[in-house]
């Protein structure tokens, strides 16, 4: 029988981290929604048979007391093989919008989402390391080469989301469509933990959520990936390959959140700013996001 190759190492390599043209130097050695579980943390898992990762990003609380709705808006990874079962879970979310935020190569590689009829499917092509990093940091190439130095390197691709103008016009375009929304919105990319990790981290500060919650929705990944990670990994070891060098890429870190928040700092020296000149969301926008989603 021949061994299935891991994801992370096969062609998907270009989607998950999406290193083209750099490549890393060789390593050394759905219920429907009322029926979805909700923990102690607030966080409503969805199940949704084919996708992971897939949640509910209401009931956190806002700071002048009010709660993120749920069955507004929900965020996972791909979709591209939600199974017949799966799109029928979908369906009895009610969605209206559905928005992949992955590269055009790595939808040419897994496929296009699989969605009930009525949803709008909206390609907003993000890569996940944008070459504007280039422009930005001289550290850059130094956390390509260095071999022990893969966390850094995921930090520096979070600065790209915030640093490139357009993956900035796609995560605002996103923000847009949430506020203006007559059903449900659904959000993803691959894994669903960086670039939708990053997409919620945004609109979770926007609607005035607590720093330790934000934090707790985009940790919350590792916890929803973490068979399917562990069994990637002890694949890649069986081929011979240090699962250290690989788990940074496969997890999320609040290292790497921090990047994008610092990074906004850098570019734009507040969050306000960096909602109205990076991603030119008024004031309007934001009013109409915070109505949409609070209650």
């Amino acid at each position: 029988m021949t061994r299935r190759t891991p994801r992370l190492v096969s062609a998907a390599l270009a989607g998950t981290v999406a290193l083209a043209p750099f490549t890393l130097p060789a390593p050394a050695s759905a219920a429907p929604a009322t029926a979805a579980r909700t923990t102690a943390s607030t966080v409503r898992d969805v199940k949704v048979d084919g996708a992971v990762n897939v949640r509910d990003i209401g009931g956190y609380a806002a700071r002048d007391g009010r709660r993120v709705r749920y069955g507004a808006v929900y965020r996972s990874a791909s979709l591209s093989k939600v199974t017949a079962t799966g799109v029928a879970q979908l369906q009895r979310l009610g969605l209206s919008a559905s928005v992949d935020f992955r590269s055009q190569l790595e939808v040419g590689l897994s496929g296009a989402d699989r969605l009930p009829a009525g949803v709008t499917p909206v390609a907003a092509n993000i890569n996940a390391f944008s070459p504007t990093l280039l422009t930005m940091a001289p550290e850059l190439l130094k956390a390509i080469l260095a071999q022990d130095k893969p966390g850094e390197f995921m930090a520096l691709s979070y600065r790209g989301f915030i640093h490139d103008p357009d993956s900035r016009k796609q995560f605002a375009a996103a923000l847009k469509r949430v506020a203006s929304a007559r059903g449900p919105v659904l959000y993803h990319c691959t894994e669903g933990k960086d670039r939708t990790g990053v997409m919620t981290a945004i609109l979770l500060t926007v609607l005035g959520v607590g720093k330790a919650q934000v934090y707790g929705d985009y940790l919350r990944s590792n916890q929803e990936l973490a068979g399917r990670n562990a069994a990637e990994l002890a694949e890649l070891e069986k081929l011979g390959i240090d699962p250290a060098l690989v788990e940074p890429f496969l997890t999320v870190r609040a290292s790497y959140l921090d990047a994008a928040f610092d990074q906004i700092k850098k570019d734009f020296g507040t969050f306000d700013a960096f909602l109205t000149k990076g991603l030119g969301i008024d004031a309007a926008t934001q009013a109409a996001l915070r109505k949409q989603l609070l209650r």
